[in-house]
């Protein structure tokens, strides 16, 4: 999975450098926008854009408490 500022502009970068969609955009309710490309050597990248922090609560989840550090 890759990071990135604008994933609408890093897939059309990589379709233009002989990637494949294998899963277009599509903004979900938990505030990330994603695609998922597969490069010229068959290995496939989720690329991942955060659009909002948005709370668990807001699309179903739940916030949990952390659990302390072992060890």
């Amino acid at each position: 999975m890759l990071k990135v500022t604008d994933a609408a502009a890093v897939v059309e970068t990589a379709l233009s450098r002989g990637a494949t969609l294998a899963d277009p955009l599509h903004d979900w309710e938990y505030g990330e926008r994603q695609a998922a490309v597969t490069d010229p050597f068959g290995h496939q990248w989720v690329i991942n854009q955060t659009l909002i922090d948005v709370r668990p609560e807001e699309w179903g989840g739940q916030t949990v408490t952390p659990r302390p550090p072992s060890g």
